[in-house]
């Protein structure tokens, strides 16, 4: 007998040698997942998301004859040479961006000053960028183990990093930091990090101010297993702590710092051609001649963006299951509405809502068909279009043109994809009409049974 058991137990050993030592990661032990396979997984991720880089470059520059966009980048560039005079940003001039994002910028501007080379500011900030962009895949990856098998989160992370249109924002703006920030919260709420996520969703406010939207379905997916009372005092203690140390001395030095986090409210820009409002203004105006102005319909958008929103927030809130993906889809969302509905939109935007997509799609061949198809059309705006049939403020042909009626076409099939892409994604099995009752009949039931 007591052989019988010491055979067993060195069969046992054995099988574990084979698969090799459990993954453990953040607190989390996979017993089904070996540490070989999920760096091997790790080193294709790195590798596709890199490679990506080059070869949107030579498909943009040589099979399109179009150009790589340097323009933010100087703009960056131009934000950081005052210092060699003595200035500060913010209290000698003004900065367009929030204070944090001055890290990456200050960061390649040293090289650049060393070597009294501005294009080496230019590669230096790339470099920083692709950085940002290898955690947001590898986040990707670590969230996608928690809710689907290996092969499955591998397959999200390459999604991700094959998405060409993200991949040529990734090297020409600054979006990969905030979203870094964004997928580094998710990823340590998903792992039970909570106060640290916090943290990094509130620090990504001050690089780009988007991650902040996914702070309120943070809390109220945390509260799950604790309180609202107590992730509420849990986060507004750690958002407190940023403004107090990053705003408020800036706040009191120069006032006009405030206008950098107004700006998002679009109160001092006119509505941008390649948004849905203007794509919605252009019917109902110049085709149907129905004489709205087209600041009635940012409004409307606008007001359409509130409840949606707020519905949002009453579904994480009316949610009885703590359940990662759940969270995920509420937070891709808001933030996809808090770009879809407004009236200015910088195409890089996509960046911000990209890797809650790739999660999301992974798991089925028509959602990734959508998702390739929303990353087409969107190479194609910017910078394929970009100049040539639009720019920010007008179409480039005269109204009613056959080249208007081109471009407000593929705006149109654009958004329609992109709205067609969330639904698959996002959608439960039962049908979201079946779901959305649900959760209401959950809230009447426990106003009737409250005292």
């Amino acid at each position: 007998m007591g052989n019988k058991d010491r055979n067993v137990t060195d069969s046992v050993s054995r099988k574990r040698k084979q698969r090799g030592n459990p993954l453990q990661f953040l607190g989390t032990q996979f017993d089904v997942l070996n540490e070989e396979s999920v760096k091997h997984h790790l080193l294709l991720l790195v590798l596709v998301t890199i490679a990506m880089k080059f070869v949107v470059v030579f498909f943009t520059l040589t099979v399109f004859q179009s150009f790589i966009d340097y323009f933010d980048i100087g703009v960056y560039f131009n934000s950081a040479t005052p210092l060699l005079q003595g200035q500060l940003p913010y209290v000698n001039y003004q900065l367009e961006y929030p204070i944090l994002m001055f890290i990456p910028i200050l960061l390649a501007f040293i090289p650049a000053l060393l070597t009294q080379n501005p294009t080496i500011f230019a590669l230096s900030f790339q470099f920083l960028m692709v950085l940002c962009d290898i955690l947001i895949v590898l986040c990707i990856y670590f969230i996608g183990l928690k809710i689907y098998p290996e092969k499955t989160a591998f397959y999200a992370g390459l999604i991700y990093g094959t998405a060409f249109s993200t991949a040529y924002f990734i090297i020409t703006k600054s979006d990969a930091f905030p979203t870094a920030l964004l997928m580094l919260g998710i990823l340590l709420t998903v792992y039970g990090m909570n106060v640290r996520g916090y943290a990094s969703a509130s620090a990504g406010f001050f690089t780009k101010m988007f991650p902040a939207i996914a702070l309120p379905f943070m809390m109220l997916y945390n509260a799950k297993t604790t309180s609202l009372k107590v992730e509420l005092i849990s986060a507004g203690k750690i958002f407190l702590i940023f403004c107090i140390v990053l705003l408020l001395p800036l706040a009191l030095i120069s006032p006009a710092t405030l206008s950098t986090y107004l700006f998002v409210t679009g109160g001092t820009v006119n509505i941008y051609v390649n948004t849905a409002s203007y794509t919605l203004y252009a019917y109902l105006s110049e085709v149907l001649h129905w004489g709205i102005s087209s600041s009635t319909v940012s409004s409307m958008m606008y007001v359409l963006m509130g409840i949606t929103l707020l519905l949002l927030l009453y579904i994480a809130f009316a949610e009885q299951e703590k359940k990662a993906k759940t969270l995920l889809k509420l937070v891709l969302c808001a933030i996809f509405c808090s770009v879809f509905f407004t009236k200015f939109h910088s195409p890089q935007y996509i960046v911000w809502f990209t890797p809650l997509l790739a999660l999301l799609v992974a798991d089925n061949f028509v959602k990734i068909g959508l998702f390739y198809a929303s990353q087409v059309f969107a190479y194609i705006e910017f910078p394929l279009m970009f100049g040539s049939f639009y720019t920010n403020l007008q179409y480039t042909s005269p109204v009613g043109s056959p080249d208007w009626y081109m471009t407000l076409f593929f705006f149109t099939f654009e958004h329609v994809i992109l709205i067609v892409l969330l639904y698959f994604t996002i959608r439960p099995q039962e049908g979201i009409i079946t779901k959305l009752k649900e959760y209401f009949q959950v809230s009447l039931k426990k106003q009737e049974l409250s005292p």
